[in-house]
């Protein structure tokens, strides 16, 4: 246990250390839910990144809050510019695994997007494709956490509430 009246910046020191993403429910006007799929690149393979349908989003970068991360993520991957409002519908905690710290993903949706947003979306180089479907169409495309993850979060949308997850699921 750390000296309670240690100086502040050793105790710092002392903390674990944890990571903070956003994701963005992004919904075309039949409420499709937009995902991308991560593009395939020889070293990505090689250090173990696995190719895969997500949200858009990705981690914070040093004095972003999770909605101006939100924002730029999205604009970076899909090329769409969020000005309107974003609104909070969930948070994912992940515990450490993998040789990564915990991450805390904060995730966010906006009004469902218009027909030329939708078509507009161009994914950014990491990603080779990306698809509007019904939730139950990407169950055979994603895993049984990310369904349950997706699952949880769209219901929050269409209830106007939040949830907290872990791993995924509702606690």
């Amino acid at each position: 246990m750390p000296n309670p009246w240690m100086r502040r910046e050793e105790f710092v020191q002392t903390l674990p250390r944890a990571l903070h993403g956003c994701g963005v429910l992004l919904l075309d006007p039949d409420k499709k839910l937009l995902l991308l799929h991560d593009s395939y690149h020889p070293g990505r393979a090689a250090n173990g990144w696995p190719q895969r349908w997500w949200t858009p989003g990705g981690l914070l970068d040093a004095g972003e809050t999770p909605e101006q991360a939100a924002r730029r993520e999205t604009l970076e991957e899909t090329t769409l510019n969020l000005d309107g409002p974003l609104r909070p519908v969930g948070v994912d905690f992940s515990p450490p695994a993998e040789g990564w710290p915990p991450v805390s993903t904060y995730y966010f949706t906006t009004r469902p997007l218009t027909w030329e947003q939708a078509a507009s979306v161009t994914p950014s180089e990491a990603h080779d494709e990306h698809r509007f479907r019904e939730l139950a169409d990407w169950k055979d495309k994603v895993s049984a956490t990310m369904h349950a993850r997706l699952t949880a979060l769209v219901t929050a949308v269409a209830t106007d509430s939040q949830v907290v997850l872990h791993c995924g699921r509702p606690m």
